[in-house]
């Protein structure tokens, strides 16, 4: 059996780029948007640069994450936790028809750590249009056309900055690293799970904690457990580690592993 305690920092940087986390990506003195950022398995990051815009160094902007250059990005391994989805926390539609959405804020989403790629452009493709779309439908920022460009990235330097300290990682162990097959479509699992009140509320009582007065949430989950919030809603809070009895490896292992959990 999986050793259930152990939580590799490789797989935990590779799921963060697999979900398609957005960030920055800086070259000299310019820094554009990154869309999204990839591994492959010889190692190579692509990186999907947004080298579009009408700032001032706009005109340069296309010789970020270009071939021969080289280039850094920076990705927040962040999430939103579903509690901005909660009914009651906003309208349900806009009054244009689309469908509402709440902005999610610090009362919601919840920071891991950042992680940050130094490398060498070692190929990158011509800049392509494309029309930014808004993540709740509809065109984004008043329907304008980004520019697009796919960067391929050989890394010199990988590390991971959190809580527990600063880590850095071999280009060849983020290759051989798996990707956590819920630690994926973690923010998915947190809105699922957040929509039952009662399984935080639940889980806080099984381990011993009183909940009068407090407000716990489940603030992460991957394939080994999960991560609860304890504590006063305008407090302090403890974040507990809630590890399942064995790896799950899909959507049937972490239903039955939470089902057990919160009795």
């Amino acid at each position: 059996m999986e050793d259930v305690t152990e939580r590799p920092i490789a797989r935990r940087v590779r799921t963060v780029l697999a979900r398609g986390a957005a960030g920055t990506v800086g070259s000299g003195l310019l820094t554009r948007p990154l869309r999204s950022a990839r591994v492959r398995d010889d190692g190579v990051i692509v990186l999907v640069v947004d080298v579009g815009g009408m700032s001032r160094d706009g005109g340069e902007s296309g010789g970020v994450a270009s071939t021969g250059g080289s280039a850094s990005a920076e990705i927040v391994d962040t999430v939103c936790t579903g509690r901005c989805r909660r009914v009651g926390a906003g309208p349900s539609f806009a009054v244009d028809g689309r469908t509402g959405s709440t902005r999610c804020d610090d009362e919601c989403a919840v920071v891991r750590g950042v992680v940050t790629i130094a490398g060498i452009v070692t190929a990158s493709s011509p800049t392509r249009r494309r029309r930014l779309v808004a993540a709740e439908g509809g065109s984004g920022h008043g329907g304008e056309t980004g520019a697009l460009r796919l960067s391929e990235v050989r890394p010199l330097d990988i590390s991971y900055l959190c809580a527990d300290g600063a880590y850095v990682i071999a280009r060849g162990e983020l290759a051989a690293a798996a990707v956590d097959p819920i630690g994926v479509d973690e923010q998915a699992w947190l809105r699922r799970l957040g929509s039952d009140s009662a399984l935080a509320a639940r889980l806080a009582l099984r381990g011993g904690h009183q909940i009068a007065g407090t407000d716990p949430w489940i603030v992460g989950v991957d394939s080994a457990g999960l991560d609860l919030s304890v504590g006063a809603a305008t407090g302090s809070r403890v974040v507990e580690r809630l590890p399942f009895s064995q790896v799950c490896r899909d959507s049937g292992d972490l239903l039955a592993e939470i089902a057990a959990l919160g009795g």
